[in-house]
């Protein structure tokens, strides 16, 4: 019965049964495999009382009783007893690194990063072999106590020990802080490389390649990620946004509506599927959608971004002017927020407040070719001829340098510059700039959209 982990109940009677048979009491650690076995079986309730039967016998000496005590009520959720137990075992051995490395778990998980990382760069000492885990553990700590380059250098340590999903998942993660992304996509490689059947990990990667603009290699890892767990709601997002930036909406559209099932919580989400509707010209299921998002986070600026532009294309400049206020105070630093707030109040007639939006995101963003084309039709609007063509300078010096634009911008800026020649040769303009201005002031700016 001992010998295939039943009649637990009996154990401590059965130990006193082998002292008395053998004539001596049984060594300390006799049955430290059956509270192995019990543990990994996840019989719990089993493996305790052995436990409680164990320290009892050998008077609280036992340390793996009392380590595996401990890493049962972490398990649990009991962080405290757990470390009082972790430090119990500590005293009975203070030259084992991997009760030191349980201590300074659960250090981590109370908050004490600095407690936890001494505990750990103690078992480094201790630790006679490379541990992966143990260099793991230390760079994730170094994340917390905001030391990026430490906690770098123990994440390439561990990648190259052990190889592991979540040392490559933590050192992407510290390369995309860093805005590393080429050598973040060269990890992601070798990860899906090593783990090929990590559905987070080719997400990463594919996401990683997203944001590179490499949109095929993305497609594939992406769709990797499907095959192996067709409800990964980032896979999907991923998919969805290609998708969507290749203006086939109904896919786009298909695909985050499946994610939505998954997770209907996800911000990004709900944005992403406003902005497929306010392609479609479907602009109350767009605000909908966006109003959803908010919602869930109303401290979200992209979100408050769009409901602005979605409520400036359907004529209501006074919402779109408080959505944008509000976007503008939470990313001051963004020079689309300004772009948007300069577009409403040129709408609600306030030309000054509009002029000096416009100025400061021009300061923010001083190559956007549509913020200059945009900024140059609203200042020939306002009459302010001068200073519509010096911006209508600097556009044509980005767009000989290279940068992109659309075709409806370009489409627009050739019949402003007949409007301007016009006027230099003291004659009435041949092309009404004033019909379709404010019609296409509308299509000025880029939506927000979310990858992640």
């Amino acid at each position: 019965m001992l010998l295939n982990g039943k009649a637990l109940s009996n154990s401590t009677k059965i130990g006193k049964q082998l002292a008395k048979d053998v004539g001596e009491f049984p060594p300390m650690e006799k049955l430290n495999w059956l509270i192995h076995l019990q543990h990994v079986r996840g019989e719990i309730a089993s493996c305790k009382e052995l436990i409680n039967g164990e320290m009892a016998r050998s008077h609280g000496k036992n340390e793996y009783a009392f380590f595996k005590q401990g890493v049962i009520l972490k398990s649990q959720g009991n962080i405290l007893e757990a470390l009082d137990t972790f430090q119990k075992c500590l005293k009975l051995n203070q030259k084992n690194a991997n009760i030191l490395k349980e201590v300074a778990s659960c250090l981590y998980e109370m908050g004490r990063y600095r407690l936890s990382l001494n505990a750990l760069l103690e078992a480094e000492k201790l630790s006679k072999n490379p541990d992966w885990n143990l260099d793991y553990l230390i760079a994730k700590t170094y994340v917390k106590l905001g030391n990026s380059q430490k906690a770098k250098e123990y994440a390439h340590k561990s990648v190259k020990v052990g190889k592991q999903e979540e040392s490559y998942a933590l050192l992407i993660r510290l390369l995309v802080g860093e805005k590393d992304f080429a050598s973040a996509i060269a990890v992601g490689n070798a990860a899906a490389e090593f783990c090929p059947d990590s559905v987070q990990l080719l997400t990463e990667s594919g996401l990683l390649y997203l944001k590179t603009g490499q949109t095929q290699h993305a497609f594939e890892r992406l769709s990797q990620a499907l095959a192996l767990d067709p409800a990964c709601s980032k896979a999907l997002l991923g998919i969805g946004c290609i998708t969507h930036r290749h203006e086939d909406f109904e896919v786009a559209l298909t695909k985050y509506k499946i994610a939505v099932l998954y997770e209907p919580e996800s911000v990004a989400l709900w944005n992403n599927i406003g902005l497929c509707f306010y392609s479609k010209q479907k602009y109350i299921a767009a605000i909908s959608c966006l109003k959803r998002g908010l919602w869930i986070s109303p401290l979200n600026w992209k979100i408050l971004y769009n409901l602005a532009l979605v409520h400036l294309a359907t004529n209501q400049p006074a919402s779109g002017f408080n959505f944008a206020c509000a976007a503008v105070n939470l990313r001051p630093d963004v020079g689309d927020c300004f772009a948007l707030l300069g577009y409403t109040l040129f709408e609600l007639k306030d030309t000054e407040n509009a002029l000096r939006a416009l100025k400061q995101a021009l300061v923010l963003m001083p190559s956007d070719v549509s913020l200059l084309a945009n900024g140059s039709l609203m200042l020939e609007l306002l009459g302010f001829y001068e200073e519509s063509e010096d911006f209508f300078n600097k556009f044509k010096v980005l767009i000989d340098e290279g940068h992109q634009v659309s075709n409806e911008i370009l489409s627009l800026m050739d019949r402003l510059l007949v409007v301007q020649s016009s006027r230099a040769a003291e004659q009435p303009p041949g092309a009404s700039v004033e019909n379709s201005g404010t019609e296409q002031m509308k299509i000025r700016s880029q939506m927000q959209e979310d990858e992640v």
